[in-house]
């Protein structure tokens, strides 16, 4: 069951959605980044809240339209 990383590359945050098994394996491709200590999330919605959390600023909530 994939799982979605919080990973970062220059202070810049990303979202990755991948198996376990293949997070090296993707660190090792896509040189320069780092994964975040907070560990995996078991979805999407709670990756980006920790990503919030951890990185004021970056991906702002977009306001719904009315």
């Amino acid at each position: 069951m994939s799982k979605f990383y919080v990973v970062e590359k220059a202070g810049v945050p990303a979202v990755w959605q991948t198996e376990p098994e293949q997070l090296p394996t993707l660190l090792k491709r896509k040189s320069g980044f780092s994964v975040n200590d907070a560990g995996a999330s078991g979805t999407r919605k709670g990756a980006l809240d920790l990503l919030r959390q951890l990185y004021p600023g970056h991906r702002p909530i977009k306001a719904k339209a009315e």
